[in-house]
């Protein structure tokens, strides 16, 4: 499994949603962009470190995986639980709409970002 791959389809990902924004997007396209970015750089270092593909989309269960390789990314939990709700609430018609802000998507963006560069540093020092 080539873990960079999957760190380069993420920064597709997040380059997507920060053009989506800039441009008026639609914040919830912006919010699930910022989700898919996290579970890919996620998946690539649990690829780096076990060799292995996780399943699912979960963002938190995903970075508590990760956190048995690198305790500092716990501190993302409650981000993840945040960006998560944007996974299917956004893929979808649904009879209630998310309405999503502006200001969740910047938020979606600065986690996403945040959690990519965390990850980043990990991988230098190992």
């Amino acid at each position: 499994m080539k873990y960079k791959e999957w760190f380069e389809m993420a920064k597709k990902d997040i380059r997507s949603a920060e053009i989506l924004y800039e441009h008026d997007g639609d914040n919830g396209i912006v919010c699930f962009h910022c989700q898919q970015a996290i579970e890919k750089y996620l998946k690539g270092f649990l690829i780096y470190a076990t060799g292995e593909l996780q399943e699912g989309h979960n963002l938190v269960r995903l970075c508590k995986k990760a956190m048995a390789y690198n305790k500092v990314l716990g501190e993302f939990i409650k981000d993840m639980a945040f960006v998560n709700t944007y996974y299917i609430e956004t893929r979808y018609p649904a009879e209630d709409p998310l309405l999503v802000s502006k200001e969740d998507a910047k938020e979606c963006i600065r986690i996403a970002m945040k959690v990519m560069e965390k990850i980043d540093e990990a991988m230098k020092t190992k």
